[in-house]
């Protein structure tokens, strides 16, 4: 109903109003109807009420009745709009989101972080009402989204201690890095169905619909132009100023090798045959007395510096495909302001699976495209999404709305894979056979503790890539992942009833 409509009809109830006033108290009375028994012979009595000694001739009287009957219609009319919600509608939204999504591995110390994600979201929801006589509703919904802008990566595996302890060389190394990259060009898709029983509940002028559905939701994140530093240290060569821990990179040179490229051992000054290798972490190198020590029968030099270096890396140096998917179930609410105005708002809680697939190019000792893989079981991950709406109709079929949206989702003790590439690690578990051999020909009880601790470390690293191995060139840390995607939104829809 236009603007113009409403106030032309007001004009004219205000001009009808000493009418009215004699006829209403013949059908009104605060309670809609008064008896028909009101209406009959002793009328002109009841009219007496509002009128001592006026008298109403029979034109007069019809136009009572008829005045009543057209209010009559109005008032059916309006009823109508209270019945049960029955038949097709059809929902079409676009939402602007900001995002965020943060993994971290456990053990491995390594943090994940994709802070500020712009998406621009179209989505859509068809839903079918039975009616009243079967009070319930099926709705079926898709969304597809793309990332607006860029934003930050930041790949850190600095903040929560470092990465890849171990002892080796009668000390500890650790291993520490830090990269950001550029993050665009992502995507996300979803879909879900639900099944609900339809204002089920009703408080007041609330009406309340509980319902049980099922949700899918990916999102694909890229990052390229990325750049890091890493660096391994020895940490039995740090030193402390007060509040501050400094310590040196690691160096060393492991090992030497002859013309035929056998690995050459040697006797060191207190007697240990071992692997030729020099551990050289500290403040100050007296390389002369370092190149004294290196075999003469050495065929070149290698100095080992660990993983300290700087790097670049133009193209896609991390791809990830995250998907969020099981049963929910949900309460929605919608509060009539009036006969155009409606407020709905929604709570939801899931239980989602957890899947997320990773792939790092640059990685040359890892697998591709499926670089790690994690996953979570049902009842390890849960989804809160809330929901608000305001809706106002522009016609009897078309409702115009705008909102506000939220989501969380946690996974906590997902398992993480990692997949290995095996042309890299074969000539390394190659050569750890060759070191292991050696120490197993020794007499173990001529073995210095150096030596006996060595060779556990190396043992050590040879089981495991054996198991590695073993294991299709994958390994798998329990209860590895906790992963975190959160959003907020603001959306605008249309609604369209048939």
């Amino acid at each position: 109903m236009t603007k113009f409509t409403r106030a032309l009809i007001s004009v004219s109830v205000i001009a009808m109003m000493p009418v009215i006033a004699g006829a209403a108290g013949t059908y009104y009375n605060g309670n809609l109807y008064q008896s028909p028994q009101r209406y009959g012979s002793n009328a002109g009595g009841y009219y007496n009420n509002y009128g001592a000694g006026r008298v109403y001739g029979q034109n007069q009287s019809m136009t009572v009745r008829n005045t009543t009957t057209r209010v009559t219609k109005k008032s059916s009319k309006k009823q109508t709009t209270n019945n049960a919600k029955q038949g097709f509608q059809l929902n079409a939204y676009l939402s602007h989101e900001k995002a965020d999504w943060d993994f971290e591995m456990k053990n491995a110390k390594s943090e994940l972080r994709y802070d500020g994600i712009a998406w621009n979201v179209l989505s859509g929801e068809a839903a079918y009402y039975f009616g009243s006589s079967v009070p319930m509703q099926v709705k079926v919904g898709g969304r597809y989204g793309v990332q607006f802008g860029e934003i930050s990566m930041i790949d850190d595996d600095i903040s929560n201690g470092g990465y890849g302890s171990a002892d080796m060389y009668g000390g500890t190394v650790s291993g520490y890095a830090m990269s950001v990259g550029t993050s665009k060009d992502g995507k996300q898709y979803g879909f879900n169905a639900a099944f609900g029983l339809t204002d089920f509940f009703k408080m007041g002028r609330v009406k309340v619909t509980p319902s049980i559905g099922y949700r899918y939701f990916k999102h694909e994140l890229k990052t390229s132009n990325n750049s890091g530093l890493t660096m391994d240290v020895f940490n039995d060569y740090c030193e402390t100023f007060g509040e501050e821990t400094q310590c040196y990179p690691f160096v060393g040179l492991v090992p030497f090798y002859d013309a035929s490229g056998n690995v050459i051992y040697v006797t060191d000054s207190e007697g240990n045959t071992v692997p030729a290798h020099l551990i050289i972490s500290g403040g100050e190198y007296n390389w002369n007395e370092i190149l004294s020590l290196i075999p003469s029968n050495t065929v070149g030099v290698n100095i080992d510096l660990g993983d300290t270096y700087y790097y670049h890396q133009t193209g896609t140096s991390h791809k990830y495909e995250t998907i969020w998917q099981g049963p929910y179930v949900a309460l929605d609410m919608e509060y009539a302001i009036n006969d155009y105005n409606l407020v709905t708002a929604g709570v939801e809680f899931g239980l989602p699976m957890y899947e997320s697939k990773g792939d790092q190019p640059y990685r040359i000792d890892w697998a591709h495209p499926t670089s790690v893989k994690d996953k979570g079981d049902f009842g390890d991950a849960y989804h809160l999404g809330l929901n608000a709406m305001w809706s106002t109709a522009v016609s009897d079929t078309v409702m115009l709305s705008l909102g506000l949206t939220y989501d969380y989702y946690k996974v906590s003790d997902a398992d993480a894979s990692t997949y290995y590439n095996a042309a890299y690690y074969q000539p390394i578990l190659n050569e750890l056979n060759d070191i292991v051999a050696h120490y197993n020909s020794l007499d173990p009880a001529s073995l210095t503790e150096l030596q006996k601790a060595e060779k556990l470390y190396y043992e050590q690293q040879q089981q495991e890539l054996e198991g590695v191995k073993l294991n299709g060139w994958s390994d798998t840390a329990k209860g590895e992942i906790k992963s975190i995607y959160s959003s907020m939104g603001i959306r605008a829809g249309v609604s369209i009833k048939f």
